[in-house]
């Protein structure tokens, strides 16, 4: 029988350990919300991050770098329309009014629902995407990873009604106030617009004759504009199709060069924009990875990439350039760390070497042309 409990109490034993081991190394999972599917510009908006996470997982939360001023805003627009090869850099779109502490929501065991909640001020319009993210560290790991949600959030921005009440403002001297509203200026403003009122009137078709005539021009004038036209398809079809053949595809490390030499350009980072130019460089990259190898580096944390970077044949020095500039990125985006002159300028010559090695062998095969390392100077 005492036999029988130490066995009872070893399996147990056993069970805890695994189950202990198994929570550790849950990775968190993340989910994030709007307030509201749909805003004015310049109105405000909660952004809601829900985390569950163990224990013994640290996280960095997401920052949104303050206020941005209105010169700092036309300098990113600016600058993005200059870049006409990528699309996708971090711009400061939303205005942060109040930051939340971390919220702890529930805990069960070794398991917590925490709650970030953001107040913000969105200042462009259309369509906004922001895809929740937080920064985490596994347990005994110096390393930390960036953890994405599985969707994106969308919120739609309307645009305000522009209507000037005051230009149908004048002078009344006869008014307490000063001025009255111009009726006559209104009503041509109606008429102008195409809007007539009749109230209380029969119908008097002297009224509608100017239009009425207006009306048979134009419809004379697109009868013979699509006469024309089929016509013209007749003539095309009669004749022999030509074939004409698609322009030469841009290869993925000509658009990455040049997406480079135009970030280099923007000098970011010298104006301590350390953020926006890591986030524009690692872009870059994963945009020409993805092209290059097929892989979905876009929606890939770095661990993800690494890992599926794996069966790739990379030369050690590309490898390792490519993971010390997202290790570097992660920290800067969400630790807010802001790394040193060279360390910068080391980051920019090595994404620009990573892609000049791993282009096609074809595009590689000029006699004559010397090997890219590290040491060769990158003309201007």
């Amino acid at each position: 029988m005492k036999s029988y409990s130490y066995i009872c109490r070893a399996a147990l034993l056993v069970v805890a350990v695994v189950m202990a081991h198994a929570t550790r190394a849950e990775q968190p999972t993340i989910t994030g919300r709007f307030s509201k599917e749909s805003i004015e510009v310049g109105d405000y908006v909660d952004y809601i991050i829900d985390i569950e996470k163990d224990r013994a997982t640290e996280i960095g939360i997401p920052d949104f770098d303050g206020n941005p001023t209105p010169e700092d805003v036309k300098r990113e627009r600016e600058a993005k329309r200059s870049i006409s090869t990528f699309e996708s850099y971090d711009e400061d779109i939303f205005e942060l009014v109040e930051d939340y502490p971390l919220d702890t929501v529930a805990v069960d065991g070794r398991h917590l629902h925490l709650r970030k909640r953001y107040t913000l001020a969105v200042m462009e319009t259309g369509e906004i995407p922001l895809r929740p993210s937080i920064l985490y560290f596994e347990k005994n790991r110096d390393v930390p990873d960036t953890l994405y949600a599985a969707d994106t959030l969308r919120l739609k921005v309307k645009s305000y009604a522009e209507l000037d009440t005051t230009l149908f403002l004048k002078a009344d001297p006869t008014s307490e106030q000063g001025f009255g509203v111009d009726k006559e200026l209104a009503a041509e403003k109606l008429r102008d617009e195409g809007i007539h009122t009749q109230k209380d009137m029969p119908f008097i078709f002297a009224e509608i004759r100017d239009y009425a005539i207006y009306g048979a021009i134009a419809l004379i004038v697109v009868a013979l504009i699509a006469w024309l036209l089929v016509w013209y398809i007749r003539r095309i079809v009669s004749r022999r199709a030509t074939v004409v053949k698609p322009g030469p595809k841009i290869p993925p490390h000509v658009v990455a060069i040049k997406a480079l030499v135009e970030l280099k350009n923007r000098k970011l980072w010298q104006n301590g924009k350390y953020k926006q130019y890591y986030t524009a460089l690692t872009d870059i990259l994963r945009t020409y990875v993805s092209r290059r190898w097929g892989i979905g580096a876009m929606e890939m944390t770095t661990d993800e990439i690494i890992a599926a970077l794996k069966d790739v044949q990379l030369s050690l020095d590309s490898r390792s350039s490519l993971v010390a500039i997202m290790r570097t990125a992660d920290m800067v985006k969400f630790a807010k760390a802001e790394p040193v002159a060279e360390e910068n300028e080391d980051n920019y010559t090595k994404a620009y070497y990573f892609v000049e090695n791993t282009k096609p062998v074809e595009e590689n095969r000029i006699e004559g042309k010397p090997e890219i390392t590290i040491d060769t100077n990158i003309e201007e």
